[in-house]
């Protein structure tokens, strides 16, 4: 066992000083942290090249990066235009976040800045909506999505060049509609985030939040009738925030404080409610919960109740008021044991 220990956390020093060439830039120019990067980016009006990848563990990114991305020549052909990201979410940075509990006392020290690295890459994970790696992106100095590669079949900078060159109307016409917005002003600007939102596929729209909140402060009466919908979509917005910094139990606050807003046409605000039930239920709910899921369904229904929407709140409803007697029932036969013993 002893020399198990020792094997263990000779490892775990290698795994960590590995880690640690992964904050700043690394030696190949690529920045390590993807929001020094854009906060550069926007100081520099650069473009990204963001790449989300596993080095040690999906046989793919490590030997993209050697063989395209950390390449002298791949630097010297895109470095005037972009600035080059990855984030790196291989497995020894889980290990050095959580060390086992045999590893060096020094890796247990060193584990919380580990922790704190793991933790911002994993939000950007979360918030880029990644399935598998790698996974390449160009992001705008905004910091919006132009366009995601999924599939990468490149092994040169000359076949990276050609993949970029096939979608190349598809990356103009998406920075077209950014510059529009840049210059836009008023309700020109409002009806301009709304192209982008609407070009904007739903994973990507996130990064959108700040430019959203701008709907409303341009659109004070509400003229484009666009005002509800973007405050709906912050709300989306605010309750990833809510899930990705663990604190789920403010989504329905959230939802609810959204069903408020004067400009939420009947049908949004019916939308709404049915978020605020769907996310109360996502769990087993407390008896109190349930009442809330029930209040929340009604009021879906109350709300437009020829929709379609309205008919599956009902069916909904019926199975929930099934539930709640069940509950109840198992609520009383707990209390009756408690007082038999």
């Amino acid at each position: 066992m002893k020399k198990f220990t020792v094997v263990f956390s000779a490892l775990m020093i290698l795994a960590l000083a590995s880690c640690a060439k992964l904050e700043g830039k690394n030696e190949f120019g690529w920045y390590t942290n993807y929001q020094e990067c854009l906060s550069q980016a926007k100081k520099s009006d650069k473009r990204i090249i963001h790449i989300i990848s596993r080095d040690e563990d999906d046989h793919l990114s490590a030997d993209l990066k050697k063989k395209v991305l950390y390449t002298p020549e791949f630097a010297a052909k895109y470095e005037n235009d972009y600035l080059f990201c990855e984030t790196d979410i291989s497995h020894s940075l889980f290990m050095a976040a959580k060390p086992d509990v045999n590893a060096d006392e020094s890796v247990k020290k060193d584990s919380k800045k580990y922790e704190d690295i793991l933790e911002k890459r994993m939000r950007v994970v979360t918030t880029f909506g990644i399935i598998d790696t790698p996974t390449l992106y160009i992001i705008s100095p905004e910091g919006y999505v132009i366009k995601d590669f999924r599939y990468l079949p490149f092994n040169t900078v000359e076949d990276f060049s050609v993949m970029l060159n096939e979608y190349d109307d598809e990356i103009s016409y998406k920075q077209g509609l950014i510059t529009k917005v840049n210059e836009s002003k008023g309700i020109d600007k409002v009806k301009a985030i709304d192209e982008l939102y609407e070009n904007t596929p739903v994973t990507f729209r996130y990064m959108l939040t700040e430019l959203m909140r701008e709907v409303e402060k341009l659109d004070k009466d509400n003229t484009t009738g666009l005002v509800g919908k973007f405050v709906m979509a912050i709300a989306t917005s605010d309750a990833m925030d809510a899930y990705i910094s663990r604190t789920p139990e403010k989504i329905v606050g959230i939802y609810e404080e959204c069903a408020k807003h004067p400009s939420l046409s009947s049908e949004q605000r019916q939308q709404t409610y049915f978020a605020i039930a769907h996310v109360i239920g996502t769990n087993t709910p407390t008896p109190e919960e349930t009442e809330m899921m029930i209040k929340y369904l009604q009021l879906t229904i109350d709300q437009k109740p020829d929709s379609e929407i309205a008919d599956r709140c009902r069916m909904n409803l019926a199975q929930i008021e099934d539930f709640k007697l069940r509950q109840k029932a198992a609520e009383e036969r707990k209390k009756a044991e408690a007082a038999a013993e």
